[in-house]
């Protein structure tokens, strides 16, 4: 360096003019890479949010779709339970119905039972003729208020409490009735008193009966009366006291009133 000699200046102005353009330089390479990078970010922040809005849209389209499948899956099965708790109600409903029809029946051949025992323990008393109060309780008890029974029960007299002639005791006891009423026919007409019943007493001693099979239907032919008996003791001997009584209920005056009784 020579001290005397002046320092030309246009080296440092070039240098300072490259320094500058080098700043100047990388000002412009630094706003461009902000200026790009910037751009990037907000393409990559665009691109981001649609391809979220994308993944939310298809997992929101594939979640419906599933719960869509499982609502179906659902009410299909919810069907089926449905189906199947109907059909059992149907057979619970047939179920109670055959245990209502057993309960009935059980019920109903209870009360038969009942009812049957009682009748059967009646019919012993009556064929007997003994008493029979306690018996037409206990099957007034089993037949109840209503019915064929109750009312058949009902039409029981009150006279078979105390028992009831069997038919044996009827036929025995109708030979003697049978004697009383033949002299109460044979009372002549008008002639009620003492010599009445005293010649009564001698025609039906002396008098033959008259036949069963042939019997008088009017005075001309003989005692329609003594008929009447005849035929009632006929229908006595054979048990049918229906139309033994039927006969009877002919009579009129003192034959039909000593007869009553049996």
């Amino acid at each position: 360096k020579n001290p005397g000699k002046k320092e030309n200046p246009k080296p440092r102005q070039a240098n300072a003019a490259l320094q500058a353009k080098e700043e100047s330089i990388q000002s412009l390479l630094q706003a461009t890479s902000a200026a790009r990078e910037k751009e990037t970010e907000e393409i990559l922040s665009s691109e981001t949010k649609r391809i979220t809005s994308e993944v939310q849209f298809e997992y929101q389209q594939q979640l419906q779709n599933e719960m869509a499948a499982m609502k179906e899956k659902y009410m299909k099965e919810l069907e089926e339970h449905a189906n199947v708790m109907k059909g059992l109600q149907e057979k619970l409903g047939v179920l109670e119905s055959r245990l209502e029809v057993s309960r009935n029946y059980e019920s109903g051949s209870k009360r038969a039972h009942k009812i049957s025992a009682a009748a059967l323990a009646l019919a012993n008393k009556l064929e007997v003729g003994e008493t029979a109060a306690v018996e037409i309780a206990a099957l007034k008890g089993a037949a109840g208020d209503e019915g064929v029974i109750a009312s058949a029960v009902k039409m029981i007299p009150k006279s078979a409490d105390a028992g009831v002639p069997t038919v044996t005791d009827l036929q025995a006891a109708f030979d003697k009735t049978y004697a009383i009423g033949r002299q109460a026919a044979m009372v002549p007409e008008g002639r009620s008193g003492l010599e009445g019943q005293l010649l009564g007493m001698i025609f039906a001693k002396l008098s033959v009966p008259p036949s069963p099979d042939s019997v008088p239907t009017s005075e001309e032919e003989g005692n329609v009366a003594d008929g009447i008996l005849s035929l009632a003791r006929k229908y006595v001997q054979l048990g049918d006291l229906e139309k033994a009584v039927d006969q009877l209920n002919k009579l009129k005056g003192q034959a039909a009133y000593v007869v009553q009784d049996w």
